[in-house]
């Protein structure tokens, strides 16, 4: 019977799936060019977690995943969001499933183009996101989140992601430390 339960939760996500204005699907070879150009757009990011940028992330998260510890790449998923008006690309979706628990789903990145954030493209995501997960049997989304950026503390708090289950990184504020706060969506 456990056996049984496990398999249910690890389903993955589906390769294509839509919500009212927008459709996600998986990233294929020929769109990793594209979708590296707006990652780029994400760089101001980089202020608020003190990473490099990585001019190959796409390509790496594409071909390798972009893993936590003993991760495995069938578990990853990297995806584009479209807009269904014009099939645009107009945002980047990349999870993992079963981490750090079976019954858990690390949602890793969510990228709106920053010329057309504000406009509930990520809180659509993140809705529909949350119905495909909870109907796959997951019991948990969590995500990491810098603790500079406030915005999006606020956006995914406002998503429902409430409780912190861990802070980490540097011990000390200050302009050149860094630290994430962990949170979860119990679903």
């Amino acid at each position: 019977m456990a056996k049984k339960r496990r398999n249910k939760i690890m389903k993955i996500i589906l390769d294509k799936w839509n919500s009212q204005r927008l459709m996600m699907s998986n990233l294929k070879e020929e769109e990793i060019s594209l979708v590296q150009d707006l990652y780029e757009t994400s760089r101001y990011m980089n202020q608020w977690d003190g990473q490099e940028y990585n001019p190959e992330h796409i390509k790496n998260c594409f071909f390798e995943g972009h893993l936590p510890p003993d991760g495995k790449v069938e578990n990853y998923r990297i995806q584009t969001i479209r807009n269904n008006k014009d099939q645009k690309i107009i945002g980047i979706l990349s999870v993992y499933h079963g981490y750090p628990a079976i019954e858990c789903i690390y949602l890793e990145f969510l990228y709106i183009d920053k010329s057309i954030q504000k406009q509930g493209f990520g809180q659509e995501v993140i809705n529909q996101f949350t119905e495909l997960t909870t109907e796959l049997g997951y019991k948990e989304i969590r995500i990491n989140v810098s603790i500079k950026n406030w915005l999006a503390i606020k956006f995914w708090i406002q998503s429902g992601f409430n409780n912190v289950c861990g802070i980490y990184g540097d011990s000390e504020y200050s302009e050149h430390t860094y630290a994430n706060l962990e949170l979860i969506k119990i679903l």
